[in-house]
């Protein structure tokens, strides 16, 4: 799916522990009897530093590592040419950071979709996509079949948000001694849920909207934190931002931002409450902007949500 050639170089930076680490490109390289090249650990300038050394040509990474590449002392000097195309999972990755990328490193992306639980590969994007899809984690992969169903497992038809649920050979038997989650994961008719939040356009072509935990409820309305995120990306002194619901005693929920600035410069909350009013329905809009020296990041290079939820959380039972 992604067009591996036998003198690819890939630079692996998840952990072996994922799927996407172990399996997504590594195995492939390990057939083919190519270089692939492991880190101990995501440094961002030593990352731009070995693509250009060892003239990596496959990459592939989680949208937050691709937000913090672009901070790096040495992104501006940084020689990317060799690399034939990058991949992004984990998260929805924002459409500015695709512009980015390519606008200033002529570097184009192949969108996808994968989980531990039942893949590595779900989904995936061709390059000749990119734009007219943007967005977009593509089409299913072979051997899996899709659904996207409402709370009461009824499958949804285009452009209706729903869970994405799956069923196929690649599936995981269940959650190692823990039998409560693989229940809770799979339903009567076999179907595996992930979770996610999605919904696919009258060409099946798939969008992820959120993860369901994340989603939360303001005065009745469903807010979707990634898009509230998407938006925030666009500002320029933005340069890593989450978006998680607190409770709030007229509106039961409503969103907190927290915002990591790019160095150097300037922003302030009324400034991106306003900008975030004019690309957002009023509803989405958060009440609050936190600025932070950085974010809580997983070894997988994700932002840890539940960590500022539980943070928030707690200040609002305390004031």
């Amino acid at each position: 799916m992604h067009d591996l050639a036998h003198d690819d170089i890939y630079l692996c930076v998840f952990p072996l522990f994922h799927a996407g680490g172990l399996f997504a490109y590594m195995s492939s390289q390990v057939v083919f009897g190519n270089t692939s090249i492991l880190t101990r650990q995501f440094d961002p300038a030593q990352v731009l530093e070995l693509i250009e050394r060892e003239k990596v040509t496959v990459f592939a990474a989680v949208p937050t590592m691709y937000q913090m590449l672009t901070q790096a002392p040495n992104w501006e000097t940084a020689d990317l040419s060799s690399l034939r195309f990058c991949t992004s999972g984990g998260a929805p990755l924002p459409v500015p950071l695709v512009q980015k990328y390519a606008a200033e490193k002529g570097v184009r992306f192949k969108q996808g979709f994968g989980m531990t639980e039942y893949g590595p590969g779900l989904f995936a994007l061709p390059a000749e996509d990119a734009i007219r899809k943007a967005g977009s984690i593509g089409r299913p992969n072979f051997f899996i079949d899709v659904r996207v169903m409402d709370d009461d497992g009824h499958e949804l038809g285009p452009n209706q948000v729903g869970e994405l649920v799956l069923k196929g050979p690649s599936g995981c038997s269940g959650y190692w001694n823990n039998p409560q989650a693989t229940a809770a994961a799979y339903d009567e008719q076999g179907w595996f849920h992930t979770g996610d939040l999605v919904y696919h356009d009258e060409e099946w072509y798939f969008y992820v909207v959120d993860r369901k935990k994340d989603m939360f409820i303001s005065g009745g309305e469903n807010v979707y934190p990634a898009e509230i995120e998407a938006a925030l990306y666009k500002h320029p002194a933005v340069h890593m931002c989450a978006v998680v619901g607190v409770p709030n005693s007229k509106w039961g929920e409503v969103g907190q931002a927290c915002v990591v600035l790019k160095p150097g410069a300037i922003a302030t909350e009324a400034e991106l409450l306003a900008f975030m009013g004019d690309h957002l329905a009023r509803y989405k809009v958060p009440k609050s902007v936190e600025f932070l020296p950085e974010l809580p990041i997983s070894a997988a290079g994700k932002i840890l949500k539940r960590e500022l939820r539980e943070r928030f959380v707690n200040e609002e039972v305390n004031r």
